[in-house]
């Protein structure tokens, strides 16, 4: 319902780390000269909502988490003139001022000014933090023009949400952040929702082994339709052992991080081949530290990389990754594990929390039967 001041919409709120969301009617703020207002048709769950919802990472509560959006704009601000009602589009939490210098290098994740979008506010006026200043799990957002691209309205909504994050994240590390060349060899260490996209962006950047290493065999499975060549279960097979075999004795020209836990984060350097190149695509919890040799690193002409949202550009990346979803070479509908609606967030974020899930997305607005 719209007001003099806003917008009417229920939200998920969570009020403090380790608490259940409540869903409350909050006052989305209109939107400002260069911001857009959307309607959620869905949000898929990511591993950093959990990370700040189980107080991993530190945040101001209360807050609206959920930033891996699809929907549809309702409204726009007076200067942005490229979008217009009814546009399907996906949303991200990359906003750009696109005046200092990281935007200006086109290093859109680096930006150093970024935007920050309108309030929310509760039924006694306080304000509620946008997690990730998108707050995704509501029936509507608003955020600000350099977080929306456009998409096909024949897209499914539950797989364009993962555009906004997910599969954004793990494809770009492989090809932009990792830059793979075809030929070499890589090792992908966990294969969740974001592992899954980086096994893609391997294979779509010609890669020629891709060695997927998880621990759930299901998963492993699932890496083999995705690209992967090869799979090792750390739990009862050394990966260095394993990529060698595959290899010729080698080891990885590239090997991609994309968990959170800090046993594989310590061992990873142990997979890399001289000249190698390890990319951190997993953020785990606050104070948790990797343990390098310096010597052997610049003995062996290594580098570690880190990745933050594959190292984006919203504008260049999505439309790409939009395209090669529909020309069959992106998987995006089999990384959809599960779809709940709002209320049932708790259940949905348990599912996660299992890490039997790759994407659980929160649904607002389901198709006619």
């Amino acid at each position: 319902m719209e007001t003099n001041v806003g917008t009417m919409i229920t939200a998920a709120v969570h009020w403090g780390a380790g608490e259940p969301a409540k869903l409350e009617e909050l006052t989305l703020s209109a939107p400002g000269p260069e911001e857009v207002r959307i309607a959620v048709d869905a949000c898929a769950i990511c591993h950093s909502d959990l990370m700040f919802i189980d107080g991993g990472w530190a945040t101001e509560f209360p807050v609206v988490f959920g930033h891996e959006i699809a929907g549809r704009v309702a409204e726009t601000g007076s200067s942005v003139t490229d979008l217009t009602a009814g546009t399907s589009v996906v949303v991200s939490l990359i906003a750009t001022c696109g005046q200092c210098h990281a935007c200006q290098q086109g290093h859109d994740v680096a930006c150093e000014n970024p935007p920050a979008s309108s309030s929310l506010t509760d039924a006694n006026n306080r304000t509620v933090t946008k997690g990730l200043n998108t707050g995704g799990f509501a029936e509507q957002v608003v955020v600000h023009r350099s977080q929306v691209v456009a998409v096909p309205p024949e897209m499914p909504a539950t797989s364009a949400s993962l555009l906004g994050c997910g599969v954004l994240t793990g494809v770009g590390a492989a090809r932009n952040t990792a830059n793979i060349q075809p030929g070499e060899t890589v090792a992908v260490v966990g294969c969740g929702g974001v592992g899954m996209g980086v096994i893609q962006g391997a294979q779509l950047a010609g890669a020629s082994t891709i060695v997927a290493i998880d621990p759930q065999a299901d998963k492993r499975s699932l890496a083999l339709t995705m690209g992967a060549t090869h799979t090792a279960d750390p739990l009862n097979q050394d990966p260095a052992e394993a990529i060698s075999q595959v290899t010729g004795g080698r080891l990885a020209d590239h090997v991609l991080l994309a968990t959170a836990a800090p046993a594989a984060l310590n061992s990873a350097l142990a997979l890399l081949a001289p000249m190698g190149a390890l990319t951190l695509v997993g953020m785990p919890a606050d104070g948790v530290t990797l343990t390098i040799d310096p010597s052997a690193l610049a003995g062996y002409n290594q580098r570690i990389l880190g990745s933050k949202m594959g190292t984006a550009r919203l504008n260049r990346d999505i439309p790409a990754l939009v395209a090669d979803y529909f020309a069959g070479r992106l998987k995006l509908d089999q990384l959809v594990s599960s779809t709940y609606p709002l209320e049932d967030l708790e259940q949905a974020l348990d599912e996660v929390r299992s890490g039997s899930a790759l994407r659980t997305v929160i649904v607002f607005h389901q198709p006619e039967a």
